[in-house]
């Protein structure tokens, strides 16, 4: 069997008449509400700013009511075409810093494969220079490289 808690509304009542005509607490601040028709600019109380942006949206003539719509409208368009722009802005500029970052890459890279290949060059003749005798200072101001990367390369 059940509880009649459990099949009985609880139901409370609230005396608006006997609250102070200042609020305290949010309650307070919606009993104030209630009895008087005020809401302060200032409110923190859940759900009064709603309410009385709700209130004065209400309260408005058909005229206001539909220039009001309009302005809503017309915001929301802007900030729709201000959000595709940027969102297109972004895709732009992500495609344009890739193409450019692998057309430098490459040239980079293009430069260093170079350099590494003029440098297996040089030490081939080196080694070439070496195994024919030549003195390894005239070797070094041939090719350009260090007296002592001339002694340690190897004749494999």
């Amino acid at each position: 069997m059940r509880d009649p808690s459990e099949i009985f509304p609880e139901y409370f009542l609230i005396r608006v008449n006997e609250f102070n005509d200042y609020a305290r607490t949010p309650l307070e601040e919606w009993m104030d509400y209630l009895k008087n028709g005020i809401i302060n600019d200032d409110t923190k109380t859940p759900g009064l700013s709603e309410a009385k942006e709700k209130l004065q949206y209400l309260m408005m003539t058909d005229s206001e009511r539909i220039a009001y719509e309009r302005h809503i409208d017309t915001i929301r368009i802007q900030s729709d075409v201000l959000g595709n722009a940027k969102a297109e802005g972004l895709e732009e500029g992500r495609a344009e810093g890739w193409a450019e970052g692998r057309a430098e890459g490459l040239e980079k890279g293009r430069a260093e494969g170079i350099a590494e290949g003029e440098l297996q060059k040089q030490r081939e003749i080196a080694r070439n220079l070496k195994k024919l005798g030549i003195d390894t200072a005239i070797i070094a101001q041939s090719t350009g490289l260090s007296v002592d990367e001339i002694n340690n390369l190897s004749f494999s």
